[in-house]
């Protein structure tokens, strides 16, 4: 669990901080990465049920806990698998110095959203973890939000600047989590089933927390153990479509060429026989998160109404277009009502600040809030950073657009510099978290006690 949330600079009534702090912390709970594991591995006579499969008589495992939730994932694994476990690689992005005595287990961290050196040492460890695997054996894979940079495994004729100048343009370019993760999949090994393809003919039963809209299990961590529909073809026309063909490095162009005229493997598809061994398991969701703050207000006796469990979009239209519908359904009404959507939006970068999506969308809101007494809008990133940034997100209420004014911000050119983080470390308003441990996506919610 994250330590207790930080308002930073924020004016708002002990009623209210309170009330946050108490969606906060059932947010969280409902994606505690280590009960969620811990419910999902049930041990009976000596047998083993791992999510919906039952293991008969499994003796012998190998494990696999990669994302921003890897430590805990292994955590609760290792309690309940105990000496089955023979061997494992963790990998998150961060690890506290004292690290469990889990002698079996190898402990790295990697890079996000970029991958970095550190990355790609955290893929060679996974791909040796599972050479040799026999059929009587058991690969335990835990998965969770950011391994997708965490862990990576460049093709043969790419180097790591080439994933990192691709990774880049990407993130700018203001593609969605779906198309960048395609682009990833026909870049690396691991990505796009080839996790399972390496864990062939070993059983594979993978549990994975969801951090994508849908719960697309192809794009979540891109899809380690998962068949891939998309194609080289695909790939192209992504990069195309945000004019990045002409960007990308030479290696890269030349890799995705060969893949189109069928000289080198596709992903893994539907049909390859190295998934016939292989079960996945979503066990926690940003579904599950909505819902759990929907019955935090409910039982304060408010109302609460989920307005979109699937935002796309650019943040800062997406984040407007919420507040106008959640300001409208709360017309007439009194008590405490909430409105919550979740969701992963998009930033498409134009300036040099410093900010996220999640905050990127606060600022924009902050007009809308200025008439609204009684209204408050905030957003969350619930792995508790907002991209490059040690925030998660930021409050914003009628008095965000008063400082605002009194410090002599220009709302609208801090929006163009896309530097959101900026403004609210000067008006107040930043939440921060520290790592909460876990990924489920991101949420908005706007709040009107009348």
């Amino acid at each position: 669990m994250p330590n207790q949330p930080q308002f930073e600079q924020i004016t708002l009534n002990h009623k209210k901080i309170d009330l946050i702090s108490d969606l906060l912390k059932k947010v969280f709970e409902s994606a505690d990465p280590f009960s969620l594991v811990n419910h999902s591995i049930l041990l009976s006579n000596g047998n083993v049920c791992i999510g919906k499969t039952y293991q008969y008589s499994t003796k012998r495992a190998r494990l696999i806990s990669i994302g921003k939730a890897g430590l805990p994932m292994a955590a609760a694994a290792l309690q309940q698998l105990g000496a089955r476990v023979e061997s494992g690689v963790c990998v998150s992005k961060v690890l506290p110095a004292d690290l469990p005595n889990w002698p079996q287990v190898k402990f790295l961290t990697g890079s996000h959203p970029v991958p970095d050196a550190r990355s790609v040492a955290a893929g060679a460890a996974v791909a040796d973890c599972l050479a040799g695997l026999s059929t009587d054996e058991l690969v335990l894979v835990l998965v969770s939000g950011g391994a997708s940079a965490l862990v990576s495994s460049p093709r043969s004729g790419l180097e790591l600047a080439d994933l990192q100048r691709v990774n880049q343009l990407l993130l700018k370019s203001g593609a969605t989590i779906n198309e960048m993760n395609a682009v990833r999949k026909h870049l690396e090994n691991l990505k796009g089933g080839g996790l399972a393809r390496l864990a062939a003919p070993a059983r594979v039963e993978a549990l994975i927390l969801s951090d994508v809209i849908g719960d697309d299990l192809s794009t979540i961590a891109s899809g380690p153990t998962v068949a891939d529909s998309t194609t080289f073809a695909d790939v192209q026309q992504i990069l195309a479509r945000y004019d990045l063909t002409d960007q990308i490095p030479a290696s890269v162009a030349g890799l995705l060429a060969r893949g189109q005229k069928g000289e080198i493997p596709e992903t893994v598809k539907l049909t390859d026989p190295c998934l016939q061994q292989v079960h996945n398991t979503i066990i926690g969701s940003n579904r599950l998160a909505i819902e759990a703050a929907c019955a935090a207000i409910r039982e304060k006796g408010g109302t609460a109404e989920i307005l979109n469990s699937a935002l796309v979009g650019e943040a800062r239209e997406v984040s407007c277009q919420f507040i106008r519908e959640s300001q409208r359904h709360c017309l007439g009404r009194s008590g405490l009502q909430m409105s919550i959507a979740g969701g992963e939006t998009t930033v498409t970068v134009h300036g040099q600040g410093k900010g996220g999506r999640n905050l990127e969308a606060a600022l924009a809101a902050v007009p809308l809030l200025a008439d609204d007494p009684e209204g408050l809008f905030f957003t969350l990133a619930t792995d508790g950073e907002d991209g490059p940034t040690d925030a998660a997100g930021a409050i914003v209420d009628a008095a965000t657009a008063q400082k605002a004014q009194v410090l002599g911000l220009d709302l609208q050119s801090y929006l163009a510099n896309n530097d959101a983080y900026t403004f609210f470390e000067r008006v107040g308003g930043l939440i921060k978290t520290g790592s909460t441990g876990t990924n489920v996506n991101d949420l908005m919610i706007y709040l009107r006690c009348a």
